[in-house]
């Protein structure tokens, strides 16, 4: 047989069982709201303002330091994504650089190149490259690595700019010409 037992409990118990559980929670509820009110109020005060003067000296120093900035001078450049010319699989960059406008070509070697066209900006090269098969145009750029440690010379780098990702390669063999000669006779009329 099932045998079913009702379990009661007494009067007095159930008092004391709540008032405990209701102190616990009030505890807990104290400590809860002990930790909001010390959480600091925001001020409904204005912003600072900032004075002529003051932005005047914000906009002199960013002037200053994009003038500082490492930038390509005037002249034939070669970077690669090693530091080695002519090696299979890897990208090139052939360009030249005149009053802070570019024509050059991106190539691989044994390979098809694609001429870009564009101009040097303080942080990067801004270029348009050409498809070589579609003659369609693409935005594209390439950030000029920030290094403040080069030495310079008379206020202008003694090293050109780093590409970010690329290498700079001294020697500019006479296929690199021969592609860059071909990008120029085409390109230069667009920058």
């Amino acid at each position: 047989m099932l045998n079913l037992r009702t379990r009661s409990l007494s009067p007095s118990a159930t008092p004391k069982s709540s008032w405990r559980s209701l102190a616990g929670m009030a505890a807990a509820l104290g400590v809860a709201l002990g930790g909001l009110l010390s959480l600091p109020v925001q001020s409904q005060e204005s912003p600072p303002t900032l004075t002529l003067s003051q932005i005047h000296a914000a906009r002199a120093n960013w002037v200053s330091n994009a003038a500082n900035r490492q930038t390509l001078a005037d002249g034939v450049y070669l970077y690669g994504q090693t530091a080695e010319p002519e090696q299979l699989g890897a990208a090139y960059l052939v360009f030249e650089v005149q009053n802070r406008r570019v024509v050059g070509a991106f190539y691989m070697p044994s390979s098809s190149f694609d001429c870009f066209y564009g101009e040097v900006e303080a942080d990067r090269l801004a270029l348009t490259v050409v498809d070589s098969y579609e003659q369609s145009h693409h935005p594209y750029s390439v950030a000029l690595a920030t290094d403040s440690s080069v030495a310079s010379v008379g206020g202008s780098p003694s090293t050109p700019a780093e590409l970010e990702g690329f290498h700079h390669i001294q020697t500019i063999s006479d296929n690199d010409q021969r592609i860059l000669s071909t990008c120029q006779a085409d390109y230069r009329e667009q920058v």
